[in-house]
């Protein structure tokens, strides 16, 4: 006697479909957040690279010419601009620097070097560019004018030594070099102007900051002022007189504690925790 055939199943049962989808849903919005961080942190860890790799070549060009770069002087003659654009050469962009020399600044050209990573903001300014009136490369780390300030035009070019730094507050309690805060509506600027000029001009508040307010970037914060502050939760990032690199809390934001640290001529050092 023969048996009744078997039907092969095929496929899922419509439940048994949704049911998978469910729990691809699930399984998708438990790993977006894990990615986000881990792009997060990697973000992070590249824009301390970034102020690590500047450090290296504001010693190099100690070791080179006596002192520490500063930040410049508001004349039509490169040598006065600022200490990002001094430092090109020691940061392997000498062509950069050489063009600008020759009269011809590089078209549309950033510095990967001086953009925060978590940013990805405009590279280069497209119009703007105050004295000279040029544009050229944007930077997201300004350097420390508290205590290596802007040369003026009657004025030599400053003499801030490594030697004068470690004799008084540290080369690791002062800082150098820190991410300038931002308003996040200013992540699509292509101007040079106000505190956000680019590097081919010196002596103006775009490549430099002085005050003691830490804001994290956000939409309305009054960021593009003269303050330091980055897009990180945990605070912005700083670039130590010797080399070192390290987080300062949004915490310290306006304190004596940091005042300090803008300030190499303390005569009792003051460390940041």
């Amino acid at each position: 006697m023969r048996g009744s055939p078997h039907r092969s199943r095929k496929g899922f049962t419509l439940i048994e479909l949704l049911v998978v989808i469910a729990i691809i849903a699930v399984l998708i919005g438990l790993l977006l957040p894990a990615v986000q961080k881990v792009r997060a942190a990697a973000a992070r860890a590249q824009g301390l690279n970034n102020l690590h790799q500047i450090g290296v070549a504001a010693h190099k060009y100690h070791d080179e010419r006596g002192r520490l770069p500063d930040g410049g002087s508001n004349t039509t003659n490169y040598l006065d601009w600022c200490a990002h654009f001094q430092i090109l050469p020691q940061l392997e962009m000498g062509n950069m620097f050489d063009s600008v020399a020759k009269g011809a600044p590089a078209t549309n050209a950033g510095v990967k070097t001086y953009m925060c990573p978590s940013r990805g903001r405009n590279q280069f300014s497209t119009s703007g560019g105050n004295s000279p009136g040029i544009n050229g490369p944007f930077c997201d780390y300004a350097w420390n004018v508290a205590s290596f300030g802007a040369s003026n035009n009657a004025a030599p070019r400053s003499n801030y030594t490594m030697s004068a730094v470690t004799n008084l507050n540290g080369t690791s309690n002062t800082v150098l070099v820190g991410e300038k805060s931002i308003d996040t509506g200013m992540y699509t600027n292509t101007n040079s102007s106000n505190w956000d000029e680019n590097i081919y001009s010196g002596g103006y508040g775009g490549t430099c900051r002085s005050d003691i307010q830490i804001l994290k970037d956000g939409p309305g914060n009054n960021g593009n002022n003269n303050y330091w502050g980055s897009p990180f939760d945990a605070g912005a990032p700083f670039l130590m007189t010797d080399g070192s690199v390290r987080m300062i809390n949004y915490n310290l934001s306006g304190t004596a504690a940091f005042q300090r640290s803008l300030n190499y001529r303390n005569t009792t050092p003051f460390t940041l925790n």
